[in-house]
């Protein structure tokens, strides 16, 4: 059985879990979630629908697309384990709420957190 499974549920994105003390994912006491969607430039131009002809770089403010995606991770102690929503510069904002089924911790992912973005999350095992 895999360490984590990812289901996304809104819009195309790139998700996976990586761990922070080298140990394998199940084991691990510190893991990062990463969940990327469409992420752009104000004001960006493109030359085509498929957006592979830059024309102008935009600027800030970046936009993000909201999307979700839900990760259960196969943990050895998964009811020991606190996730923290982060910051883009990895400062701990907010305790994510998760619950544990069928033996995996369960953390829904959800871009839009309050009107920010909301890409990283940490994941603590104690």
């Amino acid at each position: 059985t895999a360490a984590a499974t990812i289901k996304i549920t809104e819009t195309d994105a790139t998700v996976w879990v990586s761990s922070v003390d080298g140990a394998p994912i199940r084991t691990s006491k510190r893991l990062l979630i990463t969940h990327l969607t469409d992420l752009q430039n104000a004001g960006a131009r493109y030359g085509d629908q498929a957006r592979r002809v830059l024309m102008e770089w935009g600027g800030l403010p970046h936009l993000v697309l909201h999307g979700k995606a839900e990760v259960a991770l196969r943990l050895a102690a998964p009811a020991r384990a606190t996730v923290w929503g982060l910051s883009q510069g990895g400062k701990r904002l907010e305790k994510v709420p998760t619950r544990v089924e069928g033996g995996a911790l369960v953390v829904a992912l959800d871009v839009d957190r309050g009107g920010k973005a909301r890409m990283l999350y940490e994941v603590v095992v104690e």
